[in-house]
This record gives structure tokens, C-alpha cells and sequence, in this order.
């Protein structure tokens, strides 16, 4: 077994059998990107995932006005590709970046289609995983709906620790839906209020 902590880690979101675990890491193949290198370009056929084993992603969009919004930042343990174009078979229209020196382990689609057949725990886990992003996307969707930038700030630091120091603060406030400007105006009154 290569990769035995993220075998750990992936058998508390759904129990894999470790010689299921070792057919998808027969199939897999390492790959490291430096900072600032493209994992998925907008266009790309949606035909690959991968698993971050070191490093941090931002996930972005980018409007016909040039302007960036920021789906996701994915970490350690988490994982990188456009699902959602995968199941319409549509080409990306995500571009995933590597924010710092990063290793990824990459799956094609067909490998994994060929594992969802072969055993019921990759049904089970892909679903787990499937389940898991839908609660993600509705909480995001519920925040800016709910909460103020400053409050949505707090939130995303309460549930994204591993990331302070690694993701830019410009990044941050596109994640947001506010300027960089903002965000500093945010960050100001805070030290102003705790002299």
C-alpha cells in the first residue's frame, strides 16, 4: 500500500476493503505541480479527479468579464476536479491552480467507472462524497443569503484553519464575494477594536 494514511482517512467517510484500496492505487498515478500550475484549465475534457495528498487548490471561475469568483479551496485529504461537468459531459468551466507546491494522486474517470463496478464500497463512498458537497454548496449558498462578509469571514475560518497562511488574501475575499478592499476594512476594524 502506497498511500496508507489516506487510505485511513478515506475509510472514515465510507469503509474501502484494502484490497479495493489497492486496485485504485494500481490505477492511479502521482503527479506534482508547482505553484501556480493549472491541474484543470476551462475547456479541458472533465475526465480526470484527483486526491490532494500535499498542498492547497483554489477552484475559480472566470466571468466573460474577466472577473475570478472562487468556488472552493481543497486541501489535504480533499479532492480536485469538475464533477459536475463529468456528470453532464460538458468540457471545464473551472480552472483548478495549485496555490503552493503541491502532489495530487489522479484518477481517470474510466478507472474509477470500471471500480464503482467491480465493488459496492465505491457506490458507497462516491455517494458519501457526493452527499458531503451538496452540504457544502447549500451551507455556502445559505451563508451569503444569511450572513454578513464579516460573519461569513468568521466562518470561514472556523471551518478552514489548515489554510490560514496558504491562501492569498485576495483569495479569500474573491471566496467571499468581496473586494480585497473590503476584506482590509474588515481586517482594520478588527485590530482597532482589540486595542
Amino acid at each position: 500500500m502506497r498511500f496508507p494514511k489516506f487510505f485511513e482517512h478515506l475509510c472514515t467517510v465510507a469503509p474501502i476493503p484494502p484490497e479495493e484500496w489497492e486496485k485504485a492505487e494500481a490505477v492511479a498515478r502521482e503527479q506534482a505541480l508547482a505553484k501556480r500550475e493549472l491541474f484543470l484549465r476551462p475547456g479541458d475534457p472533465p475526465d480526470r479527479v484527483a486526491v490532494v495528498l500535499q498542498g492547497v487548490f483554489r477552484a475559480v471561475r472566470v466571468s466573460a468579464r474577466g472577473g475570478e469568483s472562487i468556488k472552493a479551496f481543497r486541501a489535504e485529504h480533499e479532492l480536485i476536479g469538475a464533477y459536475a461537468e463529468m456528470l453532464q459531459r460538458l468540457p471545464s468551466m473551472t480552472s483548478i491552480e495549485a496555490l503552493e507546491p503541491s502532489r495530487v494522486l489522479v484518477f481517470q474517470a474510466r478507472d474509477l467507472q470500471a471500480l464503482e463496478q467491480g465493488h459496492v464500497c465505491w457506490e458507497r463512498l462516491a455517494r458519501r462524497v457526493a452527499e458531503r458537497h451538496f452540504i457544502l454548496k447549500e451551507r455556502r449558498e445559505q451563508e451569503f443569503l444569511d450572513l454578513s462578509a464579516e460573519e461569513r469571514l468568521d466562518r470561514f475560518w472556523d471551518e478552514h484553519p489548515h489554510l490560514k497562511g496558504r491562501v492569498p488574501q485576495r483569495d479569500v475575499a474573491a471566496y467571499l464575494g468581496i473586494t480585497e478592499v473590503a476584506l482590509s476594512r474588515i481586517m482594520s476594524r478588527r485590530r482597532k477594536r482589540a486595542e
